[in-house]
């Protein structure tokens, strides 16, 4: 009985079928990979730390402390002694220049961002940072060969059995064969490529820049804890490099983060869509069957087991959608993790599969369990429905108070598609959401683009202002260097002369930088922060209402997010340690301060929190280079891309770039990759269900309102008034759930981002709406689609005549 149940509605409904099959598969399989990809960045810092014996801390001592075994012994007997350091690993690596490494299918100039990196020659670890190739498995190399950081093959389209040839300083050149690519669990700031043992001291004997690698294993690992082993180190005249492990600020974990959100958000919108589709469908149904019902029902058939046969199809497609979902999620999971985060070793294949497979499993069991829910209607249904059908009375109920004769100028198809809505309100409720849901995420995809690459998001980075952007590469900073060595200036006074001699009304804005820490009350370091000082434009910067910029000496403001962290508020008096220059100009030490704090402004923090020093502050050590905050060009906003096409003519397309340029190539290249994307995958996936959705419900109207349509048809109404009605009705519907969604998107969806950067250490991340886009073309877009669907589906309006309302 089941499956002639089952075979009788699959021929009946063929539409319809394919539709819910469709949904259910492509939940599954998305809820597989989406479960696996969550996991994934859940436990993958743990899984990288137990598989390759990641280290804490990373310390690289430079070339020259690197060749005296003196100052080796030194550095390790402090180590040693260091309370917090449990132990330690170290080994050797040389630094090269990329430019030396002729990559094929690639022309090397400095000026393209993948030869910026820091590159090492070194032999495959053995004791920390261990690595694995892209199938998780260790490595190793023969003489000849070289193993290479997964993101090579991505970035210049490296392959595996390409020859690389490498010149060294006095001009040898290397052949060397790619024999694989490797996930990389060191720091991200530097790229290490693996040599075989034998060939590593033959390819490093006249580079001059060798360096120990220690890999420090320490309690409690923190910035306050690096900071004084550094100032332990520095003491004994040996500034050693420091880099945290696990930073939850990395690009990488970032981007994860964001893809294993956004998998959340498109699961939920689909498996509610997948319960909407099924109570709708099984509605209409049991509404179709309803005298058949009736009838069984007065024999007393009423059983659990009858119940169970109107709910064949949708168990049946849920364990089938369930099964391909489970055998496309296998493969397809680690393709999706790694396709967001080449970087991350995967779970163990069993634990892919059974954690996808729960998942799996409990989707069908939803949809099994709501299916079996909604058959409780059939309890609404009774013998007199066997006898009578619908006239009972119910058809002649008093309907919405809006009446034609009343509405001159008011159209009949738009007459009844209002008074359509507005009547049988509920009848629409489900489809309202879908549209509503899927609009907001159309909005969420392209506005976190868009509010991300864009200058307001750079003030984060307190970079106030970007009209342009200037590269120093090459002949240009060959030019710079002689002048700052002849002339004593930094690049940024230099810089300011040029554009000033050229006649370009442009400078760069800058801060000089230091360090310090907060001090509780008993004078014990609190927290370690960066201190921003100098004659720049901090008056541009962006602070949180309520405060106002720091003047005085004594006065500064904080980033917000340490700030609240610490229950700081406006007013509160800190006790600042800063390191500043002696009253001879020549020495540093570490000056307490007492400062009040007058403003907080919104920062990516990144595991270092800013203090921003009054204006008449002056005494800072100013050992570091400065930060530029401020790419200006001092006129009006309609001249600016003009000057910067000037300028790009006087120093070179290379040097001078506009904001655009700088965003997506260079500062936020990878977000902009991701995020665009998220944006089309996401978008198309959206739009793809809202028309198989449009096609389901549309197709199941026309069905029902074949005799309403009928009798309009025989009362003199063209086949093109009913379509119109039809279209009016659904456009109506996607007006109303777009309002919706604009709203839902500026509340929940700032409230989503505002939660999810927090968490990242940032604050003051808000949407920027490009009005045009946001509320004009989505909104197009998506009414056109909806109406291209709907006008597809009334395709059989012709073929309906007066002999379809006989029985009636």
């Amino acid at each position: 009985m089941f499956f002639k149940m089952l075979k009788k509605d699959l021929k009946c409904k063929k539409g319809l079928n394919v539709i819910l099959f469709i949904f259910i598969t492509v939940a599954s399989v998305l809820v597989f990979a989406g479960s696996v990809e969550i996991f994934s960045y859940l436990t993958g810092e743990k899984r990288m730390a137990e598989m390759c014996n990641t280290c804490s801390l990373e310390m690289m001592v430079p070339a020259k402390t690197a060749a005296s075994d003196e100052k080796i012994r030194q550095i390790e007997s402090i180590l040693d002694g260091y309370k917090d350091v449990e132990k330690y690993h170290s080994c050797d690596m040389t630094k090269i220049d990329m430019l030396r490494i002729d990559f094929p299918r690639i022309e090397e100039d400095e000026t393209n961002s993948f030869f910026k990196w820091r590159a090492y020659f070194m032999k495959l670890p053995r004791e920390f940072d261990l690595l694995y190739d892209t199938n998780d498995e260790p490595f190793y190399l023969k003489s000849g060969t070289i193993a290479c950081p997964v993101d090579f093959s991505t970035s210049i389209g490296l392959r595996v059995g390409d020859k690389v040839k490498f010149t060294t300083s006095m001009g040898d050149v290397y052949e060397l064969e790619v024999a694989c690519f490797f996930k990389e669990s060191g720091f991200p700031g530097r790229r290490r490529i693996i040599v075989a043992d034998e060939d590593y001291d033959i390819l490093t004997k006249d580079e001059v820049i060798k360096i120990k690698d220690y890999g420090l294993y320490m309690k409690d690992c923190n910035s306050v804890k690096m900071d004084e082993l550094h100032n332990t180190l520095k003491a004994e005249d040996m500034i050693c490099p420091m880099y945290m492990k696990y930073d939850n600020t990395d690009d990488d974990v970032i981007m994860q983060a964001i893809v294993s959100v956004f998998v959340v958000i498109i699961s939920v919108f689909l498996i509610a869509i997948i319960f909407m589709t099924i109570r709708f469908t099984m509605i209409a149904d049991l509404k179709s069957e309803e005298k058949e019902i009736g009838m069984m029902k007065a024999l007393g058939v009423d059983s659990f087991s009858f119940r169970w046969l109107f709910a064949a199809k949708y168990i049946a497609f849920a364990i089938i959608g369930g099964a391909i979902g489970i055998a496309a999620g296998i493969p397809l999971s680690g393709y999706v993790v790694n396709l967001f985060n080449a970087n991350v070793i995967l779970p163990q294949r069993y634990e892919t599969v059974i954690i996808g497979i729960v998942a799996v499993l409990a989707i069908i069991a939803m949809m099994i369990g709501f299916s079996l829910m909604v058959m409780r209607r059939i309890n609404k249904i009774s013998v007199i429905d066997s006898i009578h059908g619908e006239n009972r009375g119910e058809r002649f109920g008093k309907g919405f108070p809006l009446f034609l004769h009343k509405r001159k100028k008011m159209s009949v198809p738009f007459f009844l598609a209002i008074t359509d809505i507005l009547g049988r309100f509920k009848r629409y409720i489900f489809l309202i959401i879908a549209y509503t849901l899927g609009a907001a995420i159309i909005l969420l995809c392209y506005n976190v683009r868009n509010s991300i690459i864009s200058k307001e998001y750079m003030k984060l980075f307190l970079c106030h202002t970007i009209d342009f952007d200037v590269r120093i590469r090459g002949e240009f900073r060959e030019e710079l260097d002689k002048r700052s060595e002849a002339e004593g200036k930094n690049y940024d006074v230099l810089l300011n002369e040029m554009f000033k001699e050229n006649g370009f009304p442009a400078y760069i804005d800058t801060l000089n930088y230091s360090w310090g820490t907060l001090l509780d009350s008993k004078g014990n370091k609190k927290e370690n922060f960066d201190v921003l000082w100098g004659d720049g434009e901090i008056e541009k910067l962006r602070y949180r209402d309520g405060g106002k910029m720091p003047q005085l000496e004594n006065e500064a403001a904080m980033s917000y997010f340490t700030a609240k962290k610490l229950g700081m508020k406006l007013g509160d008096v800190i006790d600042m340690s800063i390191h500043e220059e002696s009253e001879d100009g020549i020495n540093s030490e570490d000056v307490k301060r007492q400062l009040v704090i007058t403003a907080f402004f919104d920062y990516s923090e990144a595991g270092n929190p800013a203090i921003i020093m009054g204006k008449d502050y002056r005494k800072g050590e100013k050992i570091y280079s400065k930060n530029w905050i401020g790419y200006v060009i001092d006129a009006p906003e309609s001249q600016k891309a003009g000057i910067v096409k000037q300028m790009k003519q006087c120093f070179g397309d290379d040097t001078i770039r506009t904001w655009q340029e700088s965003l997506k190539q260079d500062m936020l290249a990878e977000y902009d990759r991701l995020f665009a994307l998220l944006e089309y995958v996401l978008g198309g996936a959206v739009i793809f269900v809202l028309i198989l959705i449009t096609y389901l419900y549309s197709t199941v109207f026309v069905t029902e309102e074949t005799p309403e349509i009928a009798l309009l048809k025989s009362s003199g109404f063209t086949d093109g008034a009913i379509k119109k009605w039809h279209l009016l009705r659904m456009a109506v519907l996607v007006v109303f759930s777009v309002v919706l969604a604009e709203v839902l998107f500026r509340t929940l969806g700032q409230l989503l981002m505002t939660k999810f950067m927090a968490s990242y250490e940032m604050t003051g991340v808000n949407f920027l709406l490009e009005i045009p886009v946001s509320f004009i073309i989505i909104p197009l877009i998506i009414l056109g689609v909806v109406l291209l669907t709907v006008s597809v589906t009334l395709k059989g309006i012709r073929n309906i005549g007066i002999w379809k309302i006989s029985e009636e």
